[in-house]
């Protein structure tokens, strides 16, 4: 009886101690060069940069979200935030392009505002893939 007790708390003991050390999930290179790659983004927003140069990014964003679909082992929270804030960028290349072309001063105004929320959207859906890493 002795040694069933004694097998028992000492099982106890490492299933909670390998629960205790078992941290949040760690990227894999495929999502930290995606995060990267977003991060240059909004970066780059951040920085206005041309239509040309964020076009270019975000396409490189792009190719990193085709990257990751292609990997077996993946973080399904970090890729629907990744995969959020792209489409929110993109609505974004959108919105500028169409501003650009915009002779209505209305119209230009409701572009810009989509634009604006577009971006902060986009914004919040990378610190929600940053987040997928941390322990909760």
């Amino acid at each position: 009886m002795k040694k069933i007790v004694c097998a028992a708390a000492m099982l106890a003991f490492v299933l909670a101690a390998s629960l205790s050390c078992s941290g949040p999930p760690k990227p894999t290179d495929e999502e930290k060069a995606a995060m990267e790659a977003f991060e240059r983004v909004r970066d780059g927003v951040e920085a206005k940069v041309s239509y040309d140069q964020f076009e270019k990014l975000l396409a490189d964003a792009h190719s990193q979200i085709e990257n990751l679909k292609q990997v077996d082992k993946k973080n399904p929270c970090f890729m629907s935030a990744i995969t959020r804030s792209y489409a929110s960028y993109e609505t974004c290349k959108k919105a500028s392009k169409m501003i650009e072309a915009e002779t209505d001063e209305n119209r230009r105004i409701d572009l810009e505002t989509t634009r604006s929320f577009m971006i902060g959207f986009a914004s919040v859906s990378l610190s929600k893939a940053g987040e997928c890493f941390k322990k909760k």
